[in-house]
């Protein structure tokens, strides 16, 4: 459901009045709160910039920490494909490659 309100003095009335905005069911609660907690009616209740900040910071820890336990996850997972796949004839690969190394241009200057 969508309200529109004009940006008025009447708005200004509602806000001191305790509207205040609705949010996603989708947005984390961690966010909720602390936005929540900036539009307190109470101004000592509000957290202070350095708060803010704080919370944020903790915030994007989390977030890296769980980017890197995902990427961990995925070398892993790729390290456990190569140490389970079908294991290679090495003499097989090399009389192969050897077949072929005569029809390799290799440059002068290497």
């Amino acid at each position: 459901l969508l309200i529109i309100i004009k940006f008025d003095i009447d708005l200004a009335v509602m806000i001191c009045n305790g509207l205040r905005p609705k949010f996603a069911p989708s947005t984390p609660d961690c966010y909720v709160e602390l936005a929540n907690q900036c539009m307190n009616t109470d101004p000592d209740k509000r957290p202070n910039f350095n708060e803010i900040i704080t919370k944020l910071n903790a915030w994007l820890k989390i977030i890296r920490n769980k980017k890197i336990k995902i990427k961990l996850y995925m070398i892993t997972e790729k390290l456990n494909d190569i140490y389970t796949s079908k294991p290679y004839n090495i003499s097989e690969i090399s009389t192969k490659f050897s077949k072929t190394a005569g029809f390799i241009e290799v440059p002068n200057d290497i």
